[in-house]
């Protein structure tokens, strides 16, 4: 059986359960790989007591072994911008296609305040996933960096 446990800035969360998150996503992002650094930053970000800072990281487990996490970063923007960056949403190799995903999304939805922006590349074997869940191509996004 799948339990889903909701960690928010409210929450005391050890840093060895930060470093398994972090494990977990370093472990399971695959092609969408990034920094340990980056990753740690996304889930200090959404787990901060800092008012201008916030979000939350939604986890799959099984048997107490983490299968499934999601990370989302509040914005601080509202109306002209979405309110919420689903930063990561990862579900383990073997525990895919089984609906942990689409729950994890439904459930992002729900603790989600505001719209929420997800970034992914045109040809994403996931668009059908975020489609079926409301999501919409909204923009062309361009990124200049330094």
């Amino acid at each position: 059986m799948v339990d889903y446990q909701l960690l928010n800035t409210t929450d005391f969360v050890t840093t060895l359960e930060k470093e398994a998150i972090i494990d977990f996503l370093m472990d399971n992002l695959e092609n969408y790989s990034d920094s340990r650094e980056n990753v740690s930053c996304a889930i200090e970000y959404a787990l901060s007591k800092f008012p201008h800072q916030g979000g939350f990281v939604l986890m799959a487990r099984e048997q107490n072994n983490i299968i499934g996490v999601s990370v989302v970063n509040r914005t601080n923007f509202e109306g002209y911008f979405a309110e919420n960056i689903l930063v990561f949403m990862v579900v383990a190799k073997q525990s895919r296609k089984q609906g942990i995903a689409s729950e994890l999304l439904s459930q992002t939805k729900v603790y989600s305040k505001g719209n929420i922006m997800v970034r992914m590349n045109p040809n994403e074997q996931n668009i059908p996933l975020f489609e079926r869940n409301g999501f919409l191509i909204s923009k062309t996004e361009y990124l200049f960096n330094r």
